[in-house]
């Protein structure tokens, strides 16, 4: 955890900004649509802040920002199919990106495994929606996807922990 975030109500204060930062890069996601043929491809803004708050707060306040993000998006944005999409998809991101911190991959490792696990899921689901294995046919290209979005968060994610490390004495060991 963050040095200066020691106590409950700093932290809880971090994760409700994260919370934010989430719902406002996700819903300025939602407005600009790539010109890309895959329906519901996105770059996937609004993961940074999973990545930052699993690296800088841990599994536990993570998955309360990732479920909070995504139902209040989904509430405000959404759609109930896009809710299902979404939960699922940000769920075993969260569950696969937790496990793979833990074994010292790189941010940018965790990143693109997030990124990948979360297309499958959301495959899977517009399985159990579409029940048309055709649909399993955009797996190749989603993994391809997964990995350059995943690079660019990670990126992302990367600069900002860092720069965050220098000015609050962060120490990752501390997790």
């Amino acid at each position: 955890m963050l040095n200066m975030m020691r106590s409950p109500g700093k932290t809880i204060t971090l994760a409700a900004a994260f919370a934010a930062a989430g719902l406002i890069l996700g819903y300025i996601e939602t407005i600009f649509i790539l010109p890309v043929n895959i329906p519901g491809f996105r770059i996937g803004l609004a993961n940074i802040v999973s990545v930052l708050s699993l690296y800088m707060l841990g599994g536990y306040y993570a998955s309360f920002i990732v479920i909070l993000r995504v139902v209040t998006g989904s509430v405000l944005f959404g759609t109930p199919v896009s809710f299902a999409y979404s939960i699922c998809g940000a769920v075993l991101s969260l569950a696969v990106m937790t496990l793979l911190r833990r074994t010292g991959l790189s941010v940018y490792g965790v990143s693109v495994a997030g990124a990948v696990s979360h297309n499958i899921a959301q495959i899977l689901v517009a399985l159990v929606f579409v029940r048309n294995v055709y649909i399993l046919s955009y797996i190749p290209v989603l993994i391809i996807i997964g990995v350059l979005s995943g690079l660019i968060v990670g990126l992302v994610s990367d600069i900002i922990y860092k720069r965050l490390r220098k000015i609050s004495a962060f120490d990752p060991e501390e997790l």
